[in-house]
């Protein structure tokens, strides 16, 4: 007698949802339109021996061109204040060099600080949780199949939901274009992981449940 699929993965628990979450602190998160632009919670390129003070990236892959949140001393105001350093990226986001990024630069740099820990944190233990489900299945390859599936559609569908929402959000501002990127890229990546969690397990069970014949010989003529 056939074992229902669903009852494969009874008690088995899933790592989807901190997985998705955590994922948005890592993939990083095409900007459409800007020539190459990504939203980052790392620094690219060069990065002084004390660390980067700044938490939130708007880069390409060299580095080389950015926007980035920072808190530290301004050359500009003379003060130690929350604002934006840019290089190359005037013309796409209308920022100067060491604007300003007032209170909402503020909140926003706390937020990005303590998520792009968190979010790491989130996302291996959503990890951690499917290694434990591969060990604990009656059928660990299954499981195994179904979990490389559900990350592999997650990581995509973060960036191609994350992207979606950053372009809807830069017509607002460069944090806007975090918010929407961030917050499709979650969502994505929950549907991916979902998505593909479902389809992979009916493939294998499909593939399990096959068998195929070999053709008959045909006689020599």
């Amino acid at each position: 007698m056939a074992i229902p699929e669903q009852s494969m993965e009874q008690g088995l628990a899933s790592g989807g949802i901190p997985f998705a979450v955590g994922l948005s602190s890592i993939v990083r998160i095409p900007i459409p339109g800007t020539q190459g632009l990504a939203i980052e919670l790392t620094p690219r390129g060069w990065v002084p021996r004390s660390g980067s003070t700044s938490v939130l990236f708007f880069q390409d892959l060299s580095g080389k061109r950015h926007l980035r949140l920072d808190f530290g001393y301004n050359v500009a105001s003379k003060t130690i204040d929350f604002h934006w350093n840019q290089s190359r990226t005037h013309a796409t986001f209308g920022i100067a060099d060491h604007a300003p990024a007032g209170s909402s630069g503020k909140a926003a740099y706390q937020v990005a600080k303590y998520f792009r820990v968190g979010g790491r944190v989130f996302a291996l233990g959503g990890a951690a949780i499917d290694i434990a489900s591969v060990v604990q299945a009656s059928q660990p390859l299954r499981r195994a199949t179904v979990v490389a599936a559900a990350w592999a559609a997650a990581w995509l569908g973060c960036k191609a939901t994350g992207a979606g929402g950053a372009a809807a959000g830069s017509l607002l501002s460069p944090l806007g274009a975090a918010a929407g990127g961030f917050a499709g890229c979650i969502v994505g990546g929950a549907a991916g992981y979902y998505g593909a969690s479902a389809l992979a397990g009916r493939v294998y069970a499909w593939a399990d449940g096959t068998h195929f014949s070999p053709l008959a010989r045909a006689p020599k003529p």
